[in-house]
Protein backbone atom coordinates (compact mmCIF):
# COMPACT_ATOMS: atom_id res chain seq x y z
CA UNK A 1 0.00 0.00 0.00
CA UNK A 2 1.63 3.56 -1.02
CA UNK A 3 1.32 6.67 1.03
CA UNK A 4 0.71 9.92 -0.33
CA UNK A 5 -0.14 13.13 1.38
CA UNK A 6 -4.50 13.00 0.20
CA UNK A 7 -4.68 9.69 2.65
CA UNK A 8 -7.44 10.64 4.49
CA UNK A 9 -6.36 9.53 8.78
CA UNK A 10 -8.93 10.18 11.66
CA UNK A 11 -8.75 12.95 13.82
CA UNK A 12 -6.75 13.64 16.37
CA UNK A 13 -3.50 12.82 14.16
CA UNK A 14 0.16 12.44 14.94
CA UNK A 15 1.88 16.07 15.91
CA UNK A 16 4.08 17.82 13.24
CA UNK A 17 7.60 17.54 13.95
CA UNK A 18 9.25 20.26 16.01
CA UNK A 19 13.07 20.53 16.99
CA UNK A 20 13.24 19.31 20.94
CA UNK A 21 16.05 19.39 23.16
CA UNK A 22 16.11 15.86 23.35
CA UNK A 23 16.53 15.86 19.50
CA UNK A 24 20.00 17.94 20.26
CA UNK A 25 20.65 15.30 22.63
CA UNK A 26 20.45 12.37 20.82
CA UNK A 27 22.56 14.28 18.00
CA UNK A 28 25.40 14.79 20.56
CA UNK A 29 25.56 11.01 21.08
CA UNK A 30 25.19 10.26 17.74
CA UNK A 31 28.10 12.31 16.77
CA UNK A 32 29.95 10.32 19.09
CA UNK A 33 29.32 6.77 18.31
CA UNK A 34 30.15 7.93 14.81
CA UNK A 35 33.14 9.06 15.61
CA UNK A 36 34.50 6.29 17.33
CA UNK A 37 32.78 3.44 15.05
CA UNK A 38 34.31 5.04 11.59
CA UNK A 39 37.45 4.69 13.33
CA UNK A 40 37.34 1.26 14.42
CA UNK A 41 35.80 -0.14 11.27
CA UNK A 42 38.21 1.85 9.25
CA UNK A 43 41.07 0.32 10.96
CA UNK A 44 39.54 -3.19 10.70
CA UNK A 45 39.61 -2.85 6.93
CA UNK A 46 43.27 -1.57 7.39
CA UNK A 47 44.35 -4.53 9.42
CA UNK A 48 43.29 -7.27 6.94
CA UNK A 49 44.09 -5.38 3.90
CA UNK A 50 47.93 -4.93 5.07
CA UNK A 51 48.16 -8.42 6.72
CA UNK A 52 48.65 -11.04 4.03
CA UNK A 53 47.89 -14.16 6.44
CA UNK A 54 44.43 -12.43 7.49
CA UNK A 55 42.92 -12.73 3.97
CA UNK A 56 40.46 -15.17 4.40
CA UNK A 57 37.46 -16.10 3.72
CA UNK A 58 36.16 -15.40 6.76
CA UNK A 59 38.20 -12.01 7.37
CA UNK A 60 36.64 -11.21 4.37
CA UNK A 61 33.09 -11.54 5.59
CA UNK A 62 34.01 -9.61 8.51
CA UNK A 63 35.18 -6.69 6.42
CA UNK A 64 31.92 -6.61 4.66
CA UNK A 65 30.26 -5.92 7.96
CA UNK A 66 32.86 -2.92 8.95
CA UNK A 67 31.68 -1.55 5.72
CA UNK A 68 27.92 -2.11 6.31
CA UNK A 69 28.55 -0.59 9.96
CA UNK A 70 30.21 2.48 7.96
CA UNK A 71 27.43 2.79 5.91
CA UNK A 72 24.84 3.20 8.63
CA UNK A 73 27.07 5.64 10.25
CA UNK A 74 27.69 7.73 7.54
CA UNK A 75 24.03 7.86 6.42
CA UNK A 76 22.44 7.66 9.35
CA UNK A 77 20.52 10.97 9.97
CA UNK A 78 19.78 11.80 13.14
CA UNK A 79 23.03 13.79 14.11
CA UNK A 80 21.66 16.37 11.43
CA UNK A 81 17.98 15.93 10.46
CA UNK A 82 16.38 17.86 13.43
CA UNK A 83 18.82 21.21 12.24
CA UNK A 84 17.52 20.25 8.61
CA UNK A 85 14.08 19.39 8.53
CA UNK A 86 12.71 23.16 9.12
CA UNK A 87 14.33 24.02 5.72
CA UNK A 88 13.71 20.88 4.56
CA UNK A 89 13.14 21.03 0.26
CA UNK A 90 9.08 19.45 0.07
CA UNK A 91 7.66 17.57 -3.49
CA UNK A 92 9.79 15.39 -5.56
CA UNK A 93 12.85 17.12 -4.56
CA UNK A 94 12.31 16.40 -0.95
CA UNK A 95 11.35 12.88 -1.65
CA UNK A 96 14.47 12.30 -3.63
CA UNK A 97 16.48 14.01 -0.39
CA UNK A 98 14.36 11.79 2.27
CA UNK A 99 15.67 8.64 0.22
CA UNK A 100 19.20 9.41 -0.01
CA UNK A 101 19.82 11.79 2.80
CA UNK A 102 17.74 12.53 5.70
CA UNK A 103 15.38 8.92 5.78
CA UNK A 104 16.16 5.65 6.41
CA UNK A 105 16.78 4.07 3.09
CA UNK A 106 20.24 3.39 2.64
CA UNK A 107 20.63 2.19 5.98
CA UNK A 108 18.33 -0.54 5.02
CA UNK A 109 20.46 -1.68 2.39
CA UNK A 110 23.14 -1.52 5.26
CA UNK A 111 21.40 -3.47 7.95
CA UNK A 112 20.03 -6.15 5.57
CA UNK A 113 23.81 -6.44 4.13
CA UNK A 114 25.02 -7.42 7.71
CA UNK A 115 21.96 -9.74 8.47
CA UNK A 116 22.92 -11.47 5.45
CA UNK A 117 26.49 -11.45 6.29
CA UNK A 118 26.16 -12.71 9.97
CA UNK A 119 24.18 -15.96 8.61
CA UNK A 120 26.84 -16.60 5.88
CA UNK A 121 29.32 -16.12 8.27
CA UNK A 122 27.35 -18.89 10.39
CA UNK A 123 26.79 -21.32 7.95
CA UNK A 124 30.21 -21.45 6.79
CA UNK A 125 31.75 -21.62 9.57
CA UNK A 126 29.13 -24.75 10.48
CA UNK A 127 30.19 -26.12 7.68
CA UNK A 128 33.92 -25.83 8.11
CA UNK A 129 33.70 -27.67 11.74
CA UNK A 130 30.69 -29.82 11.55
CA UNK A 131 31.43 -31.15 7.85
CA UNK A 132 34.96 -30.31 7.15
CA UNK A 133 35.26 -33.41 4.48
CA UNK A 134 32.52 -32.09 2.28
CA UNK A 135 34.59 -29.70 0.22
CA UNK A 136 31.61 -28.64 -2.04
CA UNK A 137 29.87 -27.36 0.86
CA UNK A 138 33.12 -24.94 2.10
CA UNK A 139 33.11 -21.01 0.74
CA UNK A 140 36.84 -20.95 -0.83
CA UNK A 141 38.80 -17.50 -1.41
CA UNK A 142 37.65 -17.91 -5.15
CA UNK A 143 33.84 -18.24 -4.64
CA UNK A 144 33.83 -15.63 -1.70
CA UNK A 145 33.69 -12.42 -4.06
CA UNK A 146 30.32 -13.58 -5.75
CA UNK A 147 28.90 -14.47 -2.04
CA UNK A 148 30.11 -10.46 -1.61
CA UNK A 149 28.18 -9.46 -4.99
CA UNK A 150 25.38 -11.91 -3.92
CA UNK A 151 24.85 -10.09 -0.49
CA UNK A 152 24.64 -6.64 -1.60
CA UNK A 153 22.35 -7.26 -4.58
CA UNK A 154 19.88 -9.01 -1.77
CA UNK A 155 19.79 -6.40 0.16
CA UNK A 156 19.35 -3.48 -2.32
CA UNK A 157 16.71 -5.94 -4.09
CA UNK A 158 14.75 -5.95 0.01
CA UNK A 159 15.36 -2.39 0.74
CA UNK A 160 13.24 -1.39 -2.71
CA UNK A 161 10.36 -0.98 -1.04
CA UNK A 162 12.32 1.18 2.11
CA UNK A 163 13.27 3.13 -1.15
CA UNK A 164 9.85 3.72 -2.71
CA UNK A 165 7.75 4.69 0.52
CA UNK A 166 10.84 7.13 2.43
CA UNK A 167 9.25 10.49 1.36
CA UNK A 168 8.81 14.12 3.35
CA UNK A 169 5.67 14.18 4.54
CA UNK A 170 4.48 18.00 4.87
CA UNK A 171 1.56 16.96 6.69
CA UNK A 172 4.28 15.87 9.59
CA UNK A 173 7.61 17.70 8.74
CA UNK A 174 9.62 15.29 8.62
CA UNK A 175 10.64 12.09 6.15
CA UNK A 176 8.55 8.89 6.70
CA UNK A 177 9.56 5.33 5.72
CA UNK A 178 7.56 1.83 6.89
CA UNK A 179 9.02 2.01 9.94
CA UNK A 180 8.19 5.46 11.10
CA UNK A 181 5.56 5.90 14.23
CA UNK A 182 3.10 7.62 11.72
CA UNK A 183 3.19 5.07 8.93
CA UNK A 184 4.31 1.40 10.12
CA UNK A 185 0.21 1.10 10.67
CA UNK A 186 -0.49 1.88 7.21
CA UNK A 187 2.56 -0.34 5.78
CA UNK A 188 2.18 -3.37 8.11
CA UNK A 189 2.14 -6.25 5.88
CA UNK A 190 5.59 -5.11 4.45
CA UNK A 191 6.95 -4.72 8.24
CA UNK A 192 5.77 -8.11 8.79
CA UNK A 193 7.52 -9.57 6.45
CA UNK A 194 10.77 -7.28 6.67
CA UNK A 195 11.11 -8.57 10.25
CA UNK A 196 10.62 -12.30 9.49
CA UNK A 197 12.86 -12.12 6.29
CA UNK A 198 15.45 -10.28 7.75
CA UNK A 199 15.24 -10.91 11.34
CA UNK A 200 13.18 -14.47 12.13
CA UNK A 201 14.38 -16.54 9.58
CA UNK A 202 18.04 -15.54 10.03
CA UNK A 203 17.88 -15.80 14.03
CA UNK A 204 16.61 -19.63 13.32
CA UNK A 205 19.75 -20.59 10.86
CA UNK A 206 21.54 -18.47 12.85
CA UNK A 207 20.87 -20.11 16.53
CA UNK A 208 21.36 -23.67 14.52
CA UNK A 209 24.70 -23.47 13.49
CA UNK A 210 26.08 -21.57 16.32
CA UNK A 211 24.24 -24.29 18.97
CA UNK A 212 25.86 -27.24 16.98
CA UNK A 213 29.02 -25.70 16.69
CA UNK A 214 29.19 -25.13 21.06
CA UNK A 215 27.52 -28.50 21.35
CA UNK A 216 30.74 -30.25 19.31
CA UNK A 217 33.32 -27.83 20.58
CA UNK A 218 33.28 -27.16 24.20
CA UNK A 219 30.61 -29.81 25.32
CA UNK A 220 30.95 -33.43 23.21
CA UNK A 221 34.26 -32.55 21.63
CA UNK A 222 32.90 -34.41 17.99
CA UNK A 223 34.90 -30.91 16.77
CA UNK A 224 38.83 -31.25 15.85
CA UNK A 225 38.21 -34.77 17.99
CA UNK A 226 41.66 -36.16 16.25
CA UNK A 227 43.55 -33.06 17.86
CA UNK A 228 44.38 -32.85 21.38
CA UNK A 229 42.25 -30.23 23.66
CA UNK A 230 44.84 -28.19 24.11
CA UNK A 231 46.52 -27.90 20.29
CA UNK A 232 46.86 -25.06 18.71
CA UNK A 233 44.30 -26.00 15.99
CA UNK A 234 41.50 -26.51 18.83
CA UNK A 235 42.45 -23.11 20.42
CA UNK A 236 42.27 -21.12 17.17
CA UNK A 237 38.51 -22.51 16.21
CA UNK A 238 37.74 -21.89 19.92
CA UNK A 239 38.55 -18.51 19.64
CA UNK A 240 37.01 -17.49 16.71
CA UNK A 241 33.50 -19.44 17.46
CA UNK A 242 33.74 -17.02 20.15
CA UNK A 243 34.06 -14.42 18.23
CA UNK A 244 31.64 -14.81 15.66
CA UNK A 245 29.42 -15.78 18.64
CA UNK A 246 30.63 -12.73 19.96
CA UNK A 247 29.63 -10.92 17.15
CA UNK A 248 26.06 -12.20 16.37
CA UNK A 249 24.97 -11.77 19.75
CA UNK A 250 26.19 -7.77 20.09
CA UNK A 251 24.34 -7.92 16.79
CA UNK A 252 20.94 -9.14 18.10
CA UNK A 253 21.20 -7.66 21.39
CA UNK A 254 20.65 -4.19 19.83
CA UNK A 255 18.58 -4.87 16.72
CA UNK A 256 15.70 -7.11 18.94
CA UNK A 257 14.11 -4.35 21.02
CA UNK A 258 14.06 -2.32 17.92
CA UNK A 259 12.28 -5.11 15.86
CA UNK A 260 9.93 -6.26 18.53
CA UNK A 261 8.87 -2.21 18.78
CA UNK A 262 8.04 -2.11 15.02
CA UNK A 263 6.40 -4.57 15.24
CA UNK A 264 4.64 -3.87 18.34
CA UNK A 265 3.30 -0.17 16.44
CA UNK A 266 3.01 -1.66 13.06
CA UNK A 267 0.10 -4.22 14.52
CA UNK A 268 -1.22 -2.02 17.36
CA UNK A 269 -4.29 0.49 16.79
CA UNK A 270 -3.37 3.74 15.13
CA UNK A 271 -5.73 5.69 17.98
CA UNK A 272 -3.46 3.73 20.91
CA UNK A 273 -0.59 5.06 19.02
CA UNK A 274 -1.72 8.75 18.75
CA UNK A 275 -2.58 8.59 22.39
CA UNK A 276 0.63 7.14 23.32
CA UNK A 277 2.40 9.30 20.78
CA UNK A 278 5.38 10.97 23.04
CA UNK A 279 5.74 7.93 25.51
CA UNK A 280 6.50 5.75 22.16
CA UNK A 281 8.75 8.64 19.72
CA UNK A 282 10.96 8.53 22.69
CA UNK A 283 11.13 4.70 22.37
CA UNK A 284 11.55 4.59 18.88
CA UNK A 285 14.45 6.98 19.31
CA UNK A 286 16.27 5.30 21.47
CA UNK A 287 15.93 1.87 19.88
CA UNK A 288 17.56 3.58 16.88
CA UNK A 289 20.47 4.43 18.68
CA UNK A 290 20.71 0.99 20.00
CA UNK A 291 20.82 -0.10 16.32
CA UNK A 292 23.13 2.41 15.40
CA UNK A 293 25.59 1.48 18.79
CA UNK A 294 26.05 -1.73 17.09
CA UNK A 295 28.07 -0.35 14.36
CA UNK A 296 30.65 0.23 16.98
CA UNK A 297 31.12 -2.31 18.78
CA UNK A 298 32.53 -5.08 15.95
CA UNK A 299 35.65 -3.73 16.47
CA UNK A 300 36.20 -4.05 20.40
CA UNK A 301 35.11 -7.61 20.48
CA UNK A 302 37.77 -8.01 17.27
CA UNK A 303 40.31 -6.21 19.82
CA UNK A 304 39.61 -8.21 22.76
CA UNK A 305 38.47 -11.43 21.17
CA UNK A 306 41.28 -11.90 18.19
CA UNK A 307 44.70 -11.88 18.90
CA UNK A 308 45.12 -11.10 15.31
CA UNK A 309 43.17 -8.06 15.19
CA UNK A 310 44.70 -6.85 18.55
CA UNK A 311 48.86 -7.36 16.64
CA UNK A 312 47.17 -5.52 14.08
CA UNK A 313 45.97 -2.57 15.49
CA UNK A 314 48.84 -2.56 17.89
CA UNK A 315 51.27 -2.40 14.32
CA UNK A 316 49.12 0.47 12.78
CA UNK A 317 49.39 2.69 15.96
CA UNK A 318 52.90 1.93 16.43
CA UNK A 319 53.85 2.27 12.81
CA UNK A 320 52.28 5.77 13.19
CA UNK A 321 53.96 6.79 15.93
CA UNK A 322 57.51 6.08 14.60
CA UNK A 323 56.58 8.04 11.60
CA UNK A 324 55.51 11.19 13.93
CA UNK A 325 58.88 10.35 16.31
CA UNK A 326 60.67 10.74 12.69
CA UNK A 327 59.16 13.80 11.59
CA UNK A 328 59.88 15.64 14.94
CA UNK A 329 63.41 14.55 14.93
CA UNK A 330 64.13 15.47 11.74
CA UNK A 331 62.35 18.82 11.98
CA UNK A 332 64.56 19.47 15.29
CA UNK A 333 67.66 17.79 13.56
CA UNK A 334 67.15 21.03 10.68
CA UNK A 335 66.49 23.80 13.11
CA UNK A 336 69.58 22.56 15.33
CA UNK A 337 72.57 25.44 14.42
CA UNK A 338 75.57 22.83 13.02
CA UNK A 339 77.37 23.85 15.80
CA UNK A 340 75.35 22.28 18.02
CA UNK A 341 74.69 19.67 16.36
CA UNK A 342 78.55 19.23 15.82
CA UNK A 343 78.93 19.76 19.73
CA UNK A 344 76.32 16.87 20.09
CA UNK A 345 77.38 14.63 17.73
Amino acid sequence: MSINETTVYPIPDFKKYSVEIVDIIFAVLYGFVMFIGLIGNCLVMAVVYRTRSMHTTTNFLLVNMAVSDVITLLWCPRTYSFAFYPIHPTGILGDYICKIFTGNAIISVAIASSVLTLTILATERYHALMKPMQSELRLTRERVKYVLTFIWVAAILTSLPDFSQNKYSERYGRCVCPFSLQIAYSLRVHVVCTVMFLGCVPFIILAYCYSQIIRGLFFKNTICSSAPSGSSDHQTKKRLAKLLIGVTAAFYICYLPYGVFIMYIALQDREKLVANEETLAMLLRVFEFLVTSSSCLNPVLYAFRSSNYWEGFKKIFTKRNAIQAKRILSTVYKQTPEPVLSAVL
